[in-house]
């Protein structure tokens, strides 16, 4: 029998340990940030990914509604760097607005959020492979959480999409739970 190469050993094993045990839909759909301290709920719609970065701890797509093509992307990582400095940089990968971006700040189970809306032309970082999306829109969430730091929540895409999620986004935000 052939072994193995190390490297492939190694590489299979962390690939299996970060594959989904649960084949439960709800298991799913359960987002579970700082060791399980902070938990979501993602819609029944949206579709689990793996994340194209090692820096993001979930990522879902948004099926696309017509006359979308393309389906949105939804990003959820806690991160630092300050509230104001991430949104400045969410407002800034976009050109073209068709209309001022809008930030409030609210109460979520007790945490204060920061909700962002920005529509124009997305610019995705130049870092990625992603592509500019004319007519796009994302809508942002930072919550600000005393223990367990800042978690980011981002939905973008194609204009009309993220307008047909708004409803579900806004309902995984409201489903925040943050152990005491």
């Amino acid at each position: 029998m052939k072994r193995l190469p190390m490297f492939l050993v190694l590489g299979l094993v962390a690939t299996i340990a970060h594959l989904p045990v649960s084949t439960n839909a709800a298991e799913k759909k359960k987002i579970s940030l700082a060791k399980g301290k902070i938990t979501l709920k993602a819609p029944d719609k949206w579709i689990p990914k793996k994340p194209k970065s090692r820096i993001l701890e979930y990522e879902f797509a948004v099926p696309a509604i017509k006359p979308d093509r393309l389906d949105g992307r939804v990003t959820i990582m806690g991160a630092s760097g300050g509230v104001k400095v991430n949104i400045d940089r969410w407002k800034g990968q976009f050109r073209n607005p068709s209309r001022k971006p809008k930030v409030e700040k609210g109460k979520v189970s007790g945490q204060t959020v920061h909700f962002v809306d920005v529509v124009g032309t997305y610019l995705p970082p130049p870092f990625t492979r992603e592509k500019q999306i004319p007519k796009a829109r994302m809508l942002g969430a930072i919550v600000e959480t005393e223990k367990y730091g800042l978690q980011f929540i981002k939905l973008y895409g194609p204009e009309a999409t993220i307008t047909a999620h708004e409803a579900a986004f806004k309902a995984m935000l409201n489903s925040l739970m943050v152990a005491k």
